[in-house]
């Protein structure tokens, strides 16, 4: 939020021409480093870098490598049991409430509604803060937006959805009651149901390069 000197004053005390001044905030605020306002107290102001940012630029690249949503769902069911047995080691009280209050929202948001795919990423990623591992929760925040098979065209029928919640319901369960074997094992479990529905029903996907993200909000 700190707002960066003129551009004035950038230019003397950097030492540099406008042109080059210019160029290098449009590419920092390309990053999401920093953002530029308009209008009466507007100007070059620093920003918090936001996860769908990343979640762009890495399915870009994962694109670009052709790698398969085989591959991201194998790595999802590597990163999230372990996440959420560090949820339950490491949740505080603020943590749970923010879980409960979001799996309560899920189950009562219609059933494979864009408003139900946000809230089910959500739970996941609440899960990765609890952990208190910064680098593999930002990973996962990353891999989120298509670690579920969406942007590839995979959509979940009515009775897999309500087997995902209840699904969540019992890692909610484990991660209360701080046990961190039975939080990664419900987890397992919940993602292995998940990767038998895509090969059940997608298999035909599993081994196309993922898509690009095509939305950076929600």
């Amino acid at each position: 939020g700190d707002r960066l000197p003129t551009e004035a004053e950038m230019v003397e005390q950097y030492g540099i021409g406008r042109a080059t001044l210019r160029e290098a905030l449009r590419l920092l605020e390309a990053q999401g480093v920093i953002e530029i306002r308009v209008g009466a107290g507007g100007g070059a102001f620093v920003a918090r870098p936001q996860p769908q940012s990343l979640a762009r630029m890495l399915s870009i690249l994962l694109r670009m490598s052709d790698v398969s949503l085989r591959e991201v769902l194998d790595a999802r069911r590597l990163i999230e049991p372990e996440l959420a047995a560090q949820a339950a080691r490491q949740r505080d009280e603020r943590q749970l409430a923010a879980l409960r209050d979001c799996h309560e929202q899920l189950v009562a948001a219609p059933r494979g509604s864009e408003e139900w795919r946000r809230l089910n990423r959500e739970f996941h990623t609440l899960l990765g803060e609890a952990s208190h591992n910064r680098p593999l929760a930002l990973l996962w925040t990353a891999l989120s937006t298509i670690a579920d098979g969406h942007e590839a065209g995979v959509r979940y029928t009515a009775d897999s959805i309500g087997e995902a919640v209840v699904a969540h319901h019992k890692i909610l369960k484990a991660v209360e009651a701080g046990d961190a074997d039975a939080a990664a094992r419900a987890m397992t479990v919940h993602l292995e149901a998940a990767a038998d529905y895509v090969r059940r029903y997608y298999r035909h996907l599993l081994d196309e390069p993922i898509q690009v993200v095509s939305e950076l909000g929600g």
